[in-house]
């Protein structure tokens, strides 16, 4: 029998303390020659009237992570102590020191077992497969994949705070995000390993590089089929093209249907204002394929009118677009990654450093600030 389970872990030493209760019950005679020359006589401790003997144990064991991704441990003994000593038989022999032993012997052996089991899970399938082929590309939902492409990983010191397992986790590499997985080239195997602390926080600039037939995708999943107002009138956008050129131009062919149909066709180089997170289309341009004559002639008389005011609308704050949306970005940085694993984070800061249109791809560096901690609950009995 023990009782509850004292469990700590200080910069990955691991304490288990307990108080073990036992009983013991034998007999022994004396022989010589292999003869019986005495009679047997019995005793026993902790049975009936008398409590339950009691031994103080703590057991550590030292976690150890090594740079090829193998993990080994030394688990000893550390303490045994016991509370009550065991005396029996009418002459009241000490079984103490013996039981001691026994007891001492039966935990040691336990701790081998234990270091030879997770040296075994180093040599696992799962474990070394990941170490060969771990540094893969992700999908992230529906728009596109992502690589971390470290040049090399770090993990923290265990620490057991307030039922709470902390470490840190951190790299250094090269993340990429990409429309097509197969433009991310990045080594299947991991990079050097290091047990060493990383400093709180995230700064990390991210690459870009999305297909124009993949944003166009996007964004007809997201607008096909959907109304919107313009004076009173409904029109409803049926579907939605976007091409680049080789100017560095972009091209949105956006077919219309509702009160008026026809197909709106815009263009213009896209110009980033990085220190005012400011995006616009200082040259954008218009026409209007319909069939509709009334459309065709309000195009003819109100083209400057028009102009100015699609010149006036293309300014996108990306600054207020992002702290409109900052607290969506913190609840993905602060949810549950398993029963027992989640992550705690603050977003700081993401803002886009540099942006360049192709004739078939977009490519958009963004520079992303925050803190994240993965944190780990555990219980014992």
């Amino acid at each position: 029998m023990r009782s509850p389970v004292s469990f700590s872990c200080v910069n990955n030493k691991v304490n288990i303390h307990f108080l073990g209760s036992y009983q013991i019950a034998g007999s022994k005679s004396v022989c010589a020659f292999g003869k019986q020359v005495s009679p047997w006589v019995s005793g026993s401790c902790g049975f009936g009237s008398e409590p339950l003997r009691k031994v103080d144990v703590n057991i550590s064991s030292q976690l150890q992570l090594q740079p090829k991704y193998a993990v080994s441990t030394k688990t000893t003994l550390d303490k045994l102590v016991p509370r009550d000593k065991c005396t029996v038989s009418i002459l009241q022999t000490d079984m103490t020191a013996e039981i001691m032993d026994s007891i001492r012997s039966s935990v040691e052996a336990y701790a081998s077992n234990f270091d030879q089991f997770v040296q075994t899970l180093n040599n696992n399938v799962i474990l070394s497969e990941w170490r060969s082929n771990g540094n893969r590309v992700f999908p992230v939902s529906k728009y596109g994949f992502l690589n971390l492409n470290p040049s090399q990983l770090r993990l923290g010191k265990f620490n057991y705070v307030r039922d709470s397992l902390v470490f840190s986790i951190g790299f250094q590499g090269s993340p990429q995000f990409s429309s097509d997985s197969l433009s991310i080239t990045t080594p299947a195997y991991l990079p050097t390993f290091s047990n060493t602390e990383s400093a709180p926080g995230i700064s990390a600039y991210l690459n870009t590089v999305y297909s124009y037939q993949s944003l166009t995708n996007l964004m007809n999943d997201s607008l096909r089929n959907k109304p919107f107002e313009v004076d009173g009138h409904t029109f409803v956008i049926k579907d939605i093209l976007l091409g680049g050129t080789e100017e560095g131009k972009i091209k949105v062919d956006l077919r219309f249907d509702g009160y008026k149909k026809g197909t709106l066709h815009l263009m213009g180089t896209p110009v980033l204002d990085s220190a005012r997170q400011l995006l616009s289309m200082p040259d954008i341009s218009f026409s209007v394929d319909s069939k509709d004559m009334l459309v065709n002639i309000a195009k003819g008389l109100f083209r400057k009118r028009i102009i100015k005011q699609l010149k006036d609308q293309s300014v996108l704050d990306l600054a207020a677009l992002i702290a409109k949306n900052k607290s969506d970005i913190e609840k993905r940085m602060n949810q549950p990654l398993t029963t027992w694993l989640s992550t705690v984070g603050i977003f700081n800061e993401l803002k886009i450093v540099g942006l360049l249109s192709k004739k078939e791809t977009i490519q958009i560096q963004v520079y992303v600030k925050g803190q994240v901690s993965v944190v780990g609950t555990t219980y014992f009995n």
